[in-house]
């Protein structure tokens, strides 16, 4: 069936994959990544070991016309993870929600910017699914701050394992000593935050209309969101009480 919508369909060899976009509003763009387990599989290769000496006989060369290896591994790994995913997370009470909420605090603040998405997934998952009984929204966000606050990124300790692996693989290789230890820190500040019942600085928002139980009168005074300077609010508070904590000193 033909439809009247017009897309534009082009192919991007950078990324070994077929963009679909749409012409009309709403404006959506599909990427689109072929790739086979087969490629999973060949981690031998085929050829003969090389000689002493030759270097590049034991290589494998693919075709300049077969798509990148490294960009179709990519593309399993991510399978991989959505199937997790669907098994493991999407039925565990509040584990979504905190998910979303963490996903935002990532690209609101820049210091949980560096904290790879895989890898939090993986956290949220496991500080969840270890409690002893289901878990409210706001509960099972204090724990995974809890979690992060124990020093559970930091060098030395545990790590998180790929489960989706079949070697074992810590997903927070790619973070560095600095990123670890602002995260952690961040965390400890956003534990204090919600012990005073201010979380909507940690979600970035409005405090919402304070109820007077003596005159029954709605208090809708809103604080801003953001400094003077632009910066989240969260953010500037956290640095703002690590300066005072160094002075402190």
């Amino acid at each position: 069936m033909v439809t009247p919508e017009k897309y534009e369909v082009k192919g991007s060899i950078q990324d070994s994959s077929i963009i679909l976009m749409s012409g009309a509003d709403p404006k959506m763009t599909v990427t689109i990544t072929l790739t086979s387990p087969v490629i999973r599989e060949e981690e031998t290769p085929a050829t003969p070991p090389p000689r002493d000496g030759d270097v590049t006989g034991g290589l494998v060369r693919d075709p300049a016309d077969v798509l990148d290896r490294l960009k179709c591994l990519d593309a399993l790994a991510d399978l991989r993870h959505a199937k997790w995913f669907q098994a493991r997370a999407n039925g565990l009470q509040s584990c979504v929600i905190v998910i979303r909420i963490l996903r935002d605090l990532c690209q609101r603040v820049p210091t949980w910017s560096a904290f790879p998405s895989w890898a939090m997934e993986l956290l949220v998952e496991k500080a969840i699914s270890s409690a002893s009984g289901p878990l409210s929204p706001g509960d099972a966000l204090r724990r995974v701050f809890e979690c992060i606050s124990s020093g559970i990124l930091l060098p030395g300790g545990p790590g998180l394992v790929d489960p989706c692996e079949k070697n074992p693989t810590d997903t927070l290789t790619t973070m560095k000593e600095q990123h670890r230890e602002d995260i952690t820190s961040s965390a400890q500040f956003a534990l204090r935050l919600l012990a005073f019942r201010q979380v909507h600085k940690v979600l970035g928002m409005d405090p919402l209309p304070q109820m007077n139980p003596r005159f029954n009168i709605r208090n809708n005074r809103k604080r801003r969101r953001e400094n003077s300077d632009g910066t989240d609010g969260f953010e500037g508070e956290g640095k703002k009480d690590k300066k005072d904590l160094d002075s402190s000193y």
